[in-house]
């Protein structure tokens, strides 16, 4: 397939510029996607890492938090629940790595918490423990998200190499054989022609 043009010079130069363009843009493309790719692995790596030891710390946590439940009644674990003092806030932002937008979470918790020297050390400890699994959790969802957002870049990226690659490098390319093809027919042509005129002269 080539592009509908004029088979012109002016018209050649232009395509030839074109490509120039589309080759280093190409190129440009392809490095970047070979560098998201690099960060892309190194990132799964990480979320892998994080992921694992949230699940285990989180595990162990819930096996606590049923062993304690087991051992109160509905009353005292809703005022178990209701931890005096701490106020839990987030704001979501955004910000650019190898410009693509990546969302970071920033956690407040206003007030202090403090401990309640009528429960157990236990149940102190605890209630620490699951406001540790709660920041966790924050972490984890941030970097889960900028492997996200990776992948969907990756994605763009690897689409417009294609297209380049494929579609529109191929096509100029065709063109310029075309106009090129097209030219030397126009010069034949007229090379042609010149010698009849001077034939004609001639005789």
């Amino acid at each position: 397939m080539r592009i509908k043009i004029n088979p012109t010079r002016m018209e050649l130069l232009k395509l030839k510029k074109r490509i120039v363009v589309a080759k280093r843009g190409h190129k440009l493309l392809k490095d970047k996607e070979e560098q998201l790719l690099i960060e892309f692995r190194k990132l799964i790596k990480v979320v892998k890492k994080e992921r694992e030891r949230f699940e285990n710390e989180f595990i162990e946590f819930c096996k606590k938090v049923l062993i304690l439940r087991g051992q109160m009644d509905e009353k005292k674990w809703i005022s178990f629940l209701k931890v005096p003092g701490l106020n839990i806030k987030y704001k979501v932002e955004k910000r650019r790595i190898f410009n693509i937008i990546m969302e970071e979470i920033n956690v407040e918790m206003s007030g202090k918490f403090v401990f309640n020297y009528f429960s157990s050390p236990y149940q102190n400890l605890l209630i620490k423990d699951g406001l540790k699994i709660l920041e966790f959790l924050f972490i984890i969802y941030e970097i889960e998200n900028k492997l996200i957002s990776f992948a969907e870049e990756i994605e763009r990226t690897r689409r417009r190499v294609n297209a380049l690659e494929y579609i529109l490098i191929p096509n100029i390319e065709n063109s310029i054989k075309y106009i090129q093809i097209k030219l030397d027919e126009y010069e034949r042509a007229s090379l042609t022609t010149l010698k009849h005129l001077k034939l004609i002269k001639e005789i």
